[in-house]
């Protein structure tokens, strides 16, 4: 029992901390969006890379960001179906639909390196002007996987622990 809490307290805190710090890739991915309209639209001299780097500042935001949303629960839900159902439903229901997410999870981490892999052997350059390297990027989906991998199990060892708690009640 007490090795499960620790799993979910540091896949918890793990899954915060990157969370908190990959928001603030809001800013240059803001940034760099509004020096290239300005570029564009009041200068007309546009740039070659400005979109590349977008793609990617943008794909680093997504991909490290899954496992803290799934930390917070800000996944999309149906909440016609979810809204009413008291914890221990919420919870037979999340565990019940938890392999599928951990199917996921798999494919995203194995999948994933694998073309991560394969990218960076080949030192893959993004099919652009400017091309920029694409192995750093999808390096981040192997990354990504793991991480909602990770926090999908912390998910179900709560979810257990809660229908747990409510059957000795």
């Amino acid at each position: 029992m007490a090795l499960i809490q620790a799993y979910i307290r540091i896949v918890d805190a793990m899954n915060e901390w990157i969370g908190k710090i990959s928001c603030f890739l809001l800013i240059p991915l803001t940034a760099i969006t509004a020096f290239e309209v300005i570029m564009r639209y009041v200068f007309s001299r546009p740039t070659i890379w400005a979109w590349d780097l977008n793609i990617q500042v943008f794909a680093a935001i997504v991909m490290l960001g899954g496992g803290y949303t799934l930390l917070k629960d800000a996944h999309v839900s149906m909440d016609i179906v979810v809204l009413y159902l008291d914890r221990k439903k919420k919870a037979i229901l999340w565990i019940l639909s938890c392999p599928f997410l951990i199917i996921a999870g798999l494919v995203l981490l194995f999948g994933g390196w694998k073309l991560a892999y394969a990218s960076w052997t080949a030192r893959e350059m993004m099919p652009t002007i400017w091309a920029p390297p694409y192995y750093t990027m999808k390096m981040l989906v192997p990354i990504g996987g793991l991480l909602v991998l990770m926090q999908g199990i912390s998910s179900l060892f709560k979810n257990i622990l809660t229908l747990t708690a409510e059957m000795k009640r």
